[in-house]
């Protein structure tokens, strides 16, 4: 097992003994140094968008693709829910959804997509090697599922593209704090009180 993939078994290790408790002033959010790192890539907002200009806010990352039909919008629309309970603390959140698909999630797409959620989220593309970097800077696994297409119409009045590759990828929710360093993994379905007590912990750090 390689070192990487020991941390990131770690994390989740941590997380799951915790049991999702709320980690407090005596016990906070440990620092998982080794997962994660500085990236830039084309976004949704038309322009580079890299991990550091989001510094002094706490940052929650999700790697997927629009074409996804189950995980994906399941899990965009639980950080949907989770900024919406926040309320103006929200303002000091960023959501970054980084795509595992770079050949069909332009920015543009990207940016239609993410709208069905939250506007205020930010979707990440580029060229493939780089994504794949940035993947890997996380220890994401990602593959494309033995070349099948599926169509990819979200509702009856649009389709992004006709047709797009299925992708098995992992299914983290990494919330990281002011500086940029990785605190928490969560999953869709983690209890959203538990997602606003750790982020409100980091967005009291000094």
């Amino acid at each position: 097992m390689s070192r990487k993939t020991r941390l990131l078994t770690s994390l989740i290790a941590t997380l799951l003994i915790a049991g999702g408790t709320t980690a407090s002033t005596e016990s906070p959010l440990p620092i998982h140094d080794g997962v994660g790192g500085e990236f830039s890539a084309p976004s949704s907002l038309d322009r580079e968008v890299s991990l550091s200009e989001f510094r002094n806010k706490v940052v929650l990352i999700f790697f997927g693709y629009t074409s996804c039909q189950d995980i994906c919008p399941a899990t965009l629309s639980h950080l949907k829910s989770l900024v919406r309970n926040m309320g103006k603390a929200s303002d000091d959140v960023q959501v970054l959804f980084v795509t595992v698909d770079p050949e069909n999630d332009t920015p543009e797409r990207l940016k239609k997509y993410l709208a069905r959620f939250d506007p205020r989220f930010v979707g990440l593309t580029g060229e493939p090697a780089e994504m794949d970097r940035i993947a890997k800077l996380f220890m994401v696994k990602h593959t494309q599922s033995h070349g099948m297409e599926v169509p990819t119409e979200y509702n009856r009045s649009e389709t992004f593209i006709d047709r797009a590759y299925l992708y098995s990828h992992s299914q983290q929710i990494y919330l990281l704090d002011k500086a940029g360093r990785t605190r928490a993994l969560f999953f869709t379905g983690s209890p959203l009180d538990e997602m606003e007590d750790a982020i409100s912990e980091l967005l009291d750090e000094s």
